[in-house]
């Protein structure tokens, strides 16, 4: 009885490992590193709604460019341990056309205000694949969001307080930190049998926190082979769309960021 156990285990293990083989997405580690053009657009408000400004209408925030970086790990056939960070600075001056009210403090139509903008998403998470076939997957995605999103004014110039006006320079910031879970749909295709290791990857990830906000990802990239462990990657990052209505003691935060994504990747194990 032990050995038929033993031969069965045996056999089934090398249907999984021939099955693994014969799959054109079967490395066991994946490292991708991307330079990503953001366009950030939104609103951040004060605790207790009290002040707001907007990125577009008040800044004129532009196109940067960031990174974002991602490691895949299959530890099993179906099963991938994921973390992937993406960090945001950005900033801008500018003479504002009108008067801003943040955090208690009033910036006068014409004062010349720096904004910073500080996102860090860092983001473990784990992958199933439901499907798994020779040129496509499909699976599900469940990620742990570690948010922190920062954003301040700071004028030189006059400023507006209790009736009175200084010249001063003179900053607010506030700040916002928090675990965001989020879950979707995540696969990949290879639909070129002519250049066979090209293939087309693509995830949403999301989840509505009912009263107090939602957070959602999303991304479609194209995976060239240059080399043999080697890709070259390009595609459409939302990298996030985040919304916190805020409370007495946390800001209010209605931010997106998104932009086209062009890196590489590198990828090791059974190929």
């Amino acid at each position: 009885m032990g050995l038929l156990l033993a031969c069965m285990t045996c056999i089934a293990a090398s249907r999984v490992r021939a099955a693994e083989s014969d799959e054109l997405d079967n490395a066991k580690w994946k490292l991708d590193a991307n330079a990503w053009v953001s366009a950030p657009t939104g609103s951040f408000r004060g605790e207790n709604g009290n002040g707001s400004f907007d990125l577009q209408r008040d800044f004129g925030f532009g196109n940067y460019v960031t990174f974002s970086g991602n490691v895949d790990w299959r530890f099993k056939r179906k099963h991938h341990f994921l973390l992937s960070v993406e960090p945001v600075i950005s900033s801008r001056t500018t003479t504002i056309a009108r008067t801003i009210t943040w955090k208690g403090e009033t910036y006068d139509l014409g004062s010349m205000v720096k904004a910073d903008i500080q996102s860090l998403v860092f983001s473990p998470g784990y992958q199933y694949d439901i499907f798994r076939r020779r040129r496509w997957a499909l699976g599900v995605q469940a990620n742990a969001n570690l948010i922190y999103t920062q954003a301040s004014l700071r004028l030189a110039g006059s400023v507006s307080q209790g009736g009175g006006s200084t010249s001063n320079s003179s900053e607010r910031t506030g700040s916002f930190f928090a675990p965001l879970p989020t879950i979707g749909p995540v696969g990949h295709v290879y639909p070129l049998r002519s250049w066979e290791h090209f293939h087309i990857d693509g995830g949403f990830t999301g989840m509505s926190f009912f009263g107090y906000g939602n957070y959602y990802s999303a991304y479609g990239m194209g995976a060239f082979p240059v080399a043999r462990n080697w890709d070259v990657r390009a595609g459409y990052l939302l990298g996030s769309r985040l919304k916190i209505t805020g409370s007495s003691n946390q800001i209010g935060i209605q931010l997106t960021q998104k932009g086209p994504n062009f890196g590489v990747e590198y990828h090791w194990g059974i190929r």
